[in-house]
């Protein structure tokens, strides 16, 4: 594998040394909320309804009623989106035992598909079961960039839905509460300095760099 800076790893380097974990999408799409996207949709929403409002001829009224549909339906379900994964994160936290973890790494996601490499762009830190003989891994919010607030060896709660195990949420809220005024050891990577390191030892892996 490429240098990289001490405990991140890439997805796929991981997977070759047999560390297997889903996803985090519960916590991803919480703490991702309503993006650039939303509110860019929104705001031509608007505009498409102060221009029907204004009128316009017949010609164009049906092409702009049609696409306020579109963007309304597209709204309403990224609406339903988010609260649902709300719901899902709070009815596991109350309903489940939890299960104690401690940061294991950074992961960068290079991998789509679970086969086809792809240039890291989004990372999550990844957590490992403490106390077991063959530990599970869990994954926090991913998000895009490199920058995370983190120690290694912190704990943390995982909380995991009994019938679907690919559903689980990571309560560390409580470890940054007691730990927010140590800034100076808490292991920080911003995007631009890292993707700089990256590029500069050519991060950008084929199946033949991972053998």
């Amino acid at each position: 594998m490429k240098e990289l800076p001490p405990n991140v790893y890439l997805q796929s380097y991981l997977q070759k040394a047999g560390v297997r974990f889903d996803i985090n999408i519960v916590d991803t799409i919480v703490r991702k909320g309503f993006g650039l996207s939303f509110y860019i949709l929104s705001l031509l929403l608007f505009m498409i309804i102060a221009y029907l409002v204004s009128g316009i001829s017949e010609l164009y009224y049906k092409n702009c009623y049609i696409l306020l549909i579109l963007i309304l339906s597209y709204l309403i379900l990224y609406v339903v989106r988010i609260i649902k994964f709300r719901n899902i994160r709070k009815r596991l936290r109350i309903n489940n035992p939890p299960i104690v973890v401690e940061a294991y790494a950074i992961v960068l996601f290079d991998m789509k598909d679970k086969e086809r490499l792809v240039k890291a762009r989004r990372s999550a830190i990844l957590y490992k079961e403490c106390g077991s003989v063959k530990p599970r891994f869990f994954t926090g919010a991913v998000k895009k960039g490199i920058t995370h607030h983190y120690y290694k060896d912190q704990l943390a709660q995982v909380f995991i839905d009994r019938k679907d195990s690919h559903l689980y949420t990571v309560d560390d809220d409580k470890f940054y509460e007691t730990v927010s005024e140590r800034q100076d050891d808490r292991v920080r990577y911003s995007i631009r300095q890292l993707a700089t390191k990256m590029d500069k030892n050519g991060v950008i892996p084929d199946k033949n760099d991972l053998l």
